[in-house]
């Protein structure tokens, strides 16, 4: 892939372009095992799928305004030599430069308890107008999401609770919000939230021990809106998505990818 093109221990199948359509994406084979199938495996290897996996998915998303919106564990695979291959590329979200200061800007207004930074954030994000109740609820959703980057140390990505990840708070911040009423949350809210809670399963399931701190903060201290449009740009053109589809952070739909037939497989 364009935007992941020099990330190490990462591989994106190729499209293959005689074999796809408008709403049909064929891409090459890439050997590899289920990620859970690596959940028993020592601690350093699963810290180290957890890292790779972390930077698949925001690396595209901080430095490009880009999201793979479809987290399951169906979408990536182990190789045998410990790289993850990212797949199925039919749910990508293009965001402009602003939404992903909106999410930094998130990010910093819980670092400093800083409300009015929050509020701007969240209308960034495409919230209207905010009651004091509905801003504390998505203030609980975001330092549910925010928490483990919060915290400058190694950590799990969850401490306590159940063993699924996020369920008792994503649970009661959507019920509060069908509630409260007269907020319809934002389809980026929706990619933000599948994001998080899709990565954190994962993380979850491999007990990876981070500093999930670090990790972000690698990605958003030098953030620069322009220097992220420029580069949205170059990417788009080089992987030929239409100007106007990444323009206005409007979803892209490229149809169900599916990969080629394996090498020897049957027909």
């Amino acid at each position: 892939g364009v935007i992941l093109r020099g990330e190490p221990g990462v591989a994106v199948p190729v499209p293959i372009a005689e074999l796809s359509t408008r709403r049909l994406l064929t891409m090459t084979w890439l050997d590899g095992a289920p990620i859970l199938e690596t959940k028993n495996a020592p601690p350093a290897q699963r810290n180290e799928i957890a890292r790779r996996m972390f930077r698949i998915w925001y690396v595209p998303f901080y430095r490009y305004g880009v999201i793979h919106g479809d987290p399951h564990l169906g979408n990536y695979t182990v190789a045998p030599d410990g790289t993850v291959n990212l797949l199925d590329f039919g749910c990508i979200r293009v965001f402009p430069a602003s939404f992903v200061r909106g999410v930094i800007d998130l990010y910093h207004a819980l670092q400093r308890g800083d409300e009015e930074l929050a509020v701007h954030a969240y209308k960034s994000w495409g919230f209207g107008k905010l009651s004091r109740e509905m801003i504390e609820v998505l203030n609980r959703w975001a330092l549910f999401v925010y928490g483990p980057l919060l915290e400058d140390r190694e950590r799990l990505i969850q401490e306590k609770g159940s063993g699924v990840y996020g369920a008792t708070v994503a649970e009661s911040v959507h019920r509060d919000i069908r509630r409260l009423g007269g907020v319809r949350p934002p389809r980026e809210f929706v990619f933000m939230d599948r994001a998080a809670v899709g990565l954190g399963s994962v993380f979850l399931h491999l007990r990876a021990k981070l500093n999930w701190y670090r990790l972000f903060h690698d990605l958003v201290d030098d953030f620069d809106e322009t220097d992220l449009a420029e580069r949205q740009m170059a990417a788009l053109a080089e992987a030929g998505v239409p100007a106007a589809l990444g323009a206005n952070g409007a979803g892209i739909p490229i149809g169900r990818a599916r990969p080629a037939r394996r090498p020897g497989a049957p027909q």
